[in-house]
């Protein structure tokens, strides 16, 4: 991997772990932010959630409150998209590969 490439990754992990933090944060004061916003904000954080929730949650607990499960929830959504992101990016790069091969 050339350093461009490694420095994207690393500029969107960073990006998608302080937005993923945000948002949960945004979430735990739900009062504060209307159901239109609320609902897509859930959506683009529950990989996240999910994983913090078998993980660290249990049973009857449906977000993180705390510093240190925001902060766990918040890397663990980054990943999950980060791997997500990586997957359509080799994909795209495949299907280039097989446009462009020269036919026999």
């Amino acid at each position: 991997m050339n350093p461009g490439t490694h420095r994207s990754w690393s500029l969107a992990a960073a990006v998608l772990v302080i937005v993923s933090g945000a948002a949960l944060a945004l979430l735990v004061s739900a009062e504060v932010i209307p159901t239109i916003l609320r609902n897509p904000l859930f959506d683009f954080v529950q990989p996240g959630v999910t994983i913090w929730w078998f993980v660290l949650g249990g049973p009857f607990r449906s977000a993180p409150s705390s510093l240190a499960g925001i902060a766990f929830a918040a890397i663990a959504n980054a990943a999950l998209w980060l791997l997500l992101l990586f997957c359509v990016v080799a994909a795209v790069r495949i299907f280039r590969r097989m446009l462009a091969a020269p036919r026999k």
